[in-house]
C-alpha cells in the first residue's frame, strides 16, 4: 500500500488500528503527505487518525519508545497546530506524554508561540516538558482569566519555568502525605513538573513505604509509581520501568544516589510490586 492509498483509507472513515504500514520507513516524502493532509483537511476526525500515525510511527521506530523523530514533532507542532480542533488536542497530548525532552525541547520557540496563538490545556504540559520560558509573558496575560489560573496544567507549567512558589503548592503535600493514592498522583504532577527539585525529591522517596491497597483486588508499592515518574523525566533509564527483585529496587536507589545525592533515612521497605488479594 502506498502512502496516497493509505490516506485515501483514512479520508473514507476506515478505522485506524494501530498499524503504521507504507510509514514504516519514516521517508521525507511520506512525511510530507501526512503534514499536507493535517494543514489542508478541515475533519478533526481525520486529522486525529494522522496525529495517531505519525505518533505510532515515531515511538516504533525510537529505541525508547518515545517521540524524538524531529520531523515528525515538527509537523504534530506546526502542522497540527493549524486548527484548536481535537486533533490538536490530541497531539499536544501524546506530546507532553512521549515527547523526547531533550528533542522536544529544541521546539520551546514554537511551543511558546503556541501558548500567545492556540492555548489548549494540553499545551501546557508541553511548555513544562520544553521549559518554554519565552511562554511567559502571554501566559502572564492569561492569568488573568480565572479559568486558566486554576487550570491544573498551568500551574504545572507555571512551576516548570520557575514559580517556586506554585511548585510548592505540589512539592510540600507530596513531601508530607502518608495517603498511598495522594502520593501517586502528586508524584505523577512533579514529574511534568521536571525542575532539579521536583525531581531530587521523587528520588527521595524510592524508600517510601506506602503501599497501595485496592480491597479484594491487590496491593502496591508506591515506590513502583516513584520509579515511573522518575522514568518519565530520564526516559533513556528503562530499568527504572523493570522492577521483579529487591536488586532492581537497590540499583535504583544506588542511581538515585549517584544523580541526585540521595542519603536514606529510613532503611529500604520489604520486597513488594504488585501482588493480588484474596477476597
Amino acid at each position: 500500500m502506498t502512502t496516497h492509498e493509505a490516506i485515501e483509507r483514512i479520508r473514507a472513515g476506515q478505522p485506524y488500528i494501530g498499524e503504521i504500514g507504507p510509514f514504516v520507513t519514516p521517508s521525507i516524502d511520506a512525511l510530507s503527505d501526512l503534514a499536507a493532509e493535517l494543514r489542508l483537511n478541515p475533519s478533526a476526525a481525520i486529522r486525529e487518525r494522522i496525529v495517531k500515525i505519525l505518533v505510532s510511527l515515531a515511538i516504533q521506530t525510537d529505541p525508547h519508545g518515545t517521540i524524538s523523530h524531529r520531523r515528525i514533532l515538527s509537523i504534530l507542532l506546526n502542522d497540527a497546530s493549524l486548527r484548536m480542533d481535537d486533533a490538536y488536542r490530541f497531539a499536544m497530548d501524546r506530546l507532553a506524554e512521549l515527547g523526547a525532552p531533550k528533542a522536544l525541547g529544541e521546539f520551546a520557540p514554537i511551543v511558546a508561540q503556541l501558548v500567545a496563538e492556540a492555548p489548549v490545556p494540553e499545551l501546557f504540559l508541553v511548555v513544562a516538558k520544553t521549559k518554554a520560558v519565552d511562554a511567559l509573558e502571554a501566559m502572564q496575560e492569561l492569568e488573568k482569566d480565572p479559568i486558566w489560573a486554576k487550570d491544573d496544567n498551568f500551574r504545572i507549567a507555571q512551576a516548570a519555568l520557575g514559580d517556586a512558589s506554585v511548585e510548592d503548592e505540589f512539592a510540600a503535600p507530596f513531601s508530607s502525605t502518608g495517603d498511598p493514592e495522594e502520593k501517586i498522583a502528586l508524584a505523577r504532577r512533579l514529574a511534568r513538573i521536571g525542575t532539579s527539585t521536583s525531581r531530587e525529591l521523587l528520588a527521595r522517596e524510592m524508600r517510601s513505604p506506602l503501599v497501595l491497597r485496592m480491597a479484594g483486588s491487590y496491593e502496591m508499592s508506591v515506590r513502583v509509581e516513584i520509579a515511573k515518574a522518575l522514568l518519565f523525566c530520564h526516559p533513556e533509564r528503562t530499568f527504572l520501568d523493570r522492577i521483579e527483585s529487591d536488586e532492581d529496587y537497590e540499583r535504583i536507589e544506588r542511581w538515585c544516589e549517584f544523580q541526585y545525592g540521595i542519603q536514606w533515612n529510613r532503611p529500604r521497605p520489604p520486597f513488594l510490586v504488585i501482588r493480588p488479594l484474596s477476597n
